[in-house]
């Protein structure tokens, strides 16, 4: 059944799951979650890798048992909590996230610039493929499957495309074809990948020398490390992709939010070196662009829809009220808590970004403190990787709405609904692309660009 814990004095209501086997706590209430990651030892996250990651990645049982064993470390140390220590060092603030974001916006650059002379283009598949390639460049090196052949980023959206029905693991073989193929080739070329590893020479990030030291580290052989990096791909790209494309299309569907931003990026962010020069700061674009940043927490508010999951380790009274028993599960729908009215005002189905700046202009700066915001997680379950992926939106659009301009060929800016693939996902691509026509910006025709890390 479900319990919905909605608000610290009541229990909402219950519905029975259709296996009748397992009891779900669904929390929509800021407070309780709060509780729920004050409570990470005995609600956890890492239980559902070891539940769910065989299903994904196609790894084989021995594998399974190096990834289950002191999931949480109650056992000393494990793979899981080896590999995510040493990722969050990896992609934390700092020189290698710096790196990072320098070699993304170095390959995507050169997408941009084949723009120049005015092109027609599918707004999501151009993203998709600027963004697959870019990502998958800074972070495995040149030498990484997607560069080598860039058919594999259609492998990878067959794969989220049927990632339910692997998970379910019910005939995937033949109710999932597309999908199980695409695992079983990306697997492949990634074991190759790793089978040919030399961090001295690979030009890879720091998030996979630390990837790669762990997966040699439990003596996981080259298919399985393979197989592992199939679901790592899932972070780097479900959720980038289709943020990057919504975060383009909401900033060029308002005109007039594309223009405050445009004015916040070239007093904050752009220096002019001579009247036919401009270099964007990437640093700045960070750092002091305040409304940009507030369009992008803007955007995985109303777009991110995914559900955060906790398995209950033991017995915990929550908020010293409600009692989660051991062997259940916990679940949190960030579509219901961002759009709460409660959380987020009369306006909360709205796409407004200045609810997230403490001055009407941004002037105050970002507003901080945001209980009922998780698009990332929470707790001891952060997403490690929630730097680089905001570098890399944020980055990409600044590049973008500096350099071009963009109208649908249709005539007016549609937002499309997004459509629920992958449980794994949390900003789900959209259901239909859109159609635009990008041409260099009006009054910069003659402006070349650059860009610098900081």
């Amino acid at each position: 059944m479900y319990n919905f814990f909605e608000c610290p004095t009541e229990t909402k209501g219950s519905l029975e799951l259709f296996t009748g086997v397992r009891q779900i706590y669904v929390v929509t209430s800021p407070e309780l979650i709060n509780a729920v990651n004050r409570n990470s030892k005995a609600l956890a996250f890492n239980p559902f890798v070891a539940q769910l990651g065989k299903r994904i990645t196609g790894h084989d049982e021995p594998t399974s048992h190096i990834v289950q064993h002191s999931l949480n470390g109650e056992e000393g140390p494990g793979y899981v909590v080896d590999v995510h220590d040493r990722i969050v060092a990896a992609l934390g603030p700092g020189k290698y996230l710096e790196e990072m974001t320098k070699s993304f916006l170095k390959d995507a650059w050169h997408y941009l610039d084949r723009l120049e002379t005015g092109n027609v283009v599918n707004l999501f598949a151009w993203t998709r493929d600027v963004v697959t390639m870019s990502s998958t460049r800074a972070i495995y090196g040149p030498g990484n499957p997607f560069n080598k052949n860039p058919e594999f980023i259609g492998y990878f959206w067959d794969f989220d495309h049927d990632l339910n029905i692997l998970i379910a693991d019910i005939l995937p073989r033949f109710l999932a074809p597309s999908g199980y193929k695409a695992r079983s080739e990306l697997a492949a070329a990634f074991a190759e990948y790793f089978k040919c590893y030399n961090p001295e020479v690979a030009e890879s990030s720091a998030m996979i020398e630390a990837r790669y030291r762990t997966n040699t580290q439990y003596g996981l052989t080259y298919r399985n490390q393979g197989c592992l990096e199939v679901g790592t791909l899932l972070g780097i790209l479900a959720n980038t992709v289709p943020s990057s494309f919504y975060m383009l299309a909401r900033l060029y569907a308002d005109p007039i939010l594309l223009q405050d931003i445009r004015a916040e990026l070239g007093h904050a962010a752009v220096v002019e070196s001579d009247d036919k020069l401009r270099v964007i700061n990437v640093t700045a674009v960070r750092d002091s662009c305040h409304l940009l940043n507030a369009t992008w927490q803007e955007l995985l508010r109303v777009h991110a829809l995914g559900v955060g999951s906790r398995y209950v380790r033991e017995d915990v009274l929550l908020n010293d009220q409600y009692l989660l028993e051991k062997g259940r599960v916990v679940q949190m729908p960030m579509a219901v808590l961002h759009s709460n009215p409660a959380v987020w005002g009369s306006d909360a189905y709205e796409f407004r970004p200045r609810r997230f700046l403490k001055g009407s202009d941004g002037t105050k700066g970002p507003r901080t403190n945001l209980s009922g915001y998780r698009p990332f997680g929470g707790g001891a379950s952060l997403c490690p990787g929630r730097h680089f992926v905001a570098l890399e939106v944020i980055a990409l659009a600044a590049c973008m709405i500096m350099r071009f301009d963009m109208t649908p060929v249709e005539g007016c800016w549609r937002i499309p609904a997004q459509k629920q693939e992958s449980m794994a996902t949390n900003v789900f691509p959209p259901e239909s692309d859109v159609t635009v026509k990008i041409t260099k910006r009006q009054g910069y025709e003659d402006v070349q660009w650059k860009f610098e890390p900081r």
